[in-house]
């Protein structure tokens, strides 16, 4: 439970917020939109920090082109360095979204996995893909966490870099820190429930419990009443239906259930609808989908493409670095609304800010708040935003068959983030294997050690 520090400072200060990773421009960029806009948060000193100093600088110059075309110089200031340390002293909040190896380590995730026969149509949680990505950002996490300990103790600390289950339970443990975990997964789905009832987002309610891209929704309502058997006559009555070819692996959500069969089959089969949609979800259940086969297509290559969403990402980026450069005008439209991973946490600190007590999905470590599943587990589960913090609310009545799922993916976690603390190469394979996209020991080895030949320049425990 993340606490209220004891000093925190009157409304009216300027409060001091340090984004680390802040090469991640986009998420920056909407960072900084949502804070212009937010005239009531008042006055914000943004600390950006990247160790990528040109991708730093990037975003600083993107930041202070935002700040003056809103005129908002007065109340908002930016600052960076490539040392977090320098950054942290004195901080109310502290975000993190980093990628190490950023969008190369991703690609080379994603080819070596291919080499050897696995397909998946993310690779930033689990299966293969998510424990590589895990092996070489779990220790830097971990790193970053006990510099924020140590020089910002009093900080509220959210984190929105993944694997975000394996991160904030090795923060957690490893480093002591009180880390909270974000992820607009959650609140994505649960404006597509509504909207796919045909129900106002607002007059809606869910309860729900999980691991990250593994999230069950079991109540659904519309104004207090049970909103599930509307959900369920229009779900079977679209995939009664045979589905056009766009509607099947496309990373862009069309609302439509075929859109997410697998994730309604899950649905139909236990009563809880999983986020975050069949794109993150189907990696927790990679047994089923032998040779990366999906409803006539192939994970990661045409269905889900991550190239697709690699060079999507790049061409975003391009974008951002020539407004910054002044070799593009600077596009203003990011002022008008917000959807990116950043849009819940400007919510959230107006809540803690102005105790509105407002709940929101978060990854916190258990604590005896889902029975069955171990308490120092990261789950995502609600919250309460509040001046001391957020509360994590109980979920006694998780189905047994989910807690089950949900107990059996987390060994998979627990092996492969003490492979990274320790430098163990055995224990990495044995977490491949747990994971259950490679169940043959000999093939967990060579991908495993082809992985880490991939990215040893990120992986310096197992030099």
């Amino acid at each position: 439970m993340t606490t209220l520090p004891a000093n925190r400072m009157p409304t009216s200060a300027i409060r001091k917020l340090v984004l680390i990773g802040a090469g991640s421009a986009v998420f920056t960029r909407g960072l900084l939109a949502d804070l212009i806009s937010a005239d009531d948060l008042g006055a914000w000193e943004i600390r950006l920090v990247d160790v990528n100093e040109e991708a730093l600088g990037v975003a600083t110059r993107l930041a202070e082109l935002m700040v003056e075309a809103r005129n908002a110089g007065d109340r908002i200031t930016v600052r960076s360095a490539t040392d977090r340390r320098e950054m942290l002293p004195g901080a109310d909040y502290v975000v993190t979204c980093v990628g190490v190896g950023g969008r190369p380590a991703w690609q080379a995730d994603h080819d070596v996995c291919i080499r050897h026969g696995i397909y998946q149509p993310v690779g930033d949680s689990v299966m293969p893909g998510g424990i590589s990505r895990l092996l070489r950002t779990v220790p830097v996490m971990v790193e970053v966490a006990h510099d924020v300990k140590a020089l910002a103790p009093d900080a509220f600390f959210f984190n929105y870099s993944n694997p975000m289950t394996a991160n904030v339970y090795a923060m957690t443990r490893y480093a002591g820190v009180e880390v909270v975990g974000l992820c607009h997964g959650m609140h994505h789905v649960q404006r597509e429930l509504a909207a796919f009832a045909g129900l106002p987002f607002e007059e809606t309610s869910t309860l729900y419990a999980g691991i990250n891209h593994l999230t069950f929704i079991y109540d659904f309502r519309h104004n207090g009443a049970d909103a599930w058997p509307g959900v369920r006559e229009k779900v079977a009555r679209e995939l009664a239906v045979a589905p056009e070819p766009q509607d099947i692996g496309s990373i862009w959500e069309n609302g439509k259930a075929w859109h997410n069969p697998f994730s309604w089959e899950i649905f139909q089969r236990y009563g809880a609808y999983p986020a975050a949609n069949d794109r993150h979800v189907l990696e927790f259940f990679p047994e089923r989908w032998a040779g990366g086969s999906y409803y006539g297509k192939t994970l990661g290559v045409d269905a889900f493409s991550v190239p697709e969403i690699l060079e999507w990402g790049e061409n975003r980026y391009q974008g951002m670095r020539a407004q910054a450069l002044g070799e593009a005008p600077l596009d203003e439209t990011v002022f008008d609304r917000s959807t990116g991973e950043q849009e819940q946490l400007i919510a959230i600190i107006r809540s803690i800010e102005l105790d509105r007590r407002q709940m929101f999905s978060v990854n916190v470590p258990n604590r005896g708040a889902v029975p069955g599943l171990p308490d120092d587990a990261a789950l995502e589960i609600p919250g309460v935003a509040t001046a001391r913090g957020l509360r994590p609310v109980s979920v006694p009545d998780l189905s047994a068959p989910l807690t089950a799922i949900l107990a059996r993916r987390l060994t998979s976690v627990y092996l492969a983030v003490e492979a990274a603390m320790t430098g163990s190469r055995d224990l990495a394979v044995e977490a491949m294997i747990a994971d259950g996209a490679v169940t043959d020991p000999d093939a967990a080895a060579a991908l495993t050690d082809a992985l880490i030949a991939e990215q040893k320049r990120f992986l310096p425990a197992f030099a």
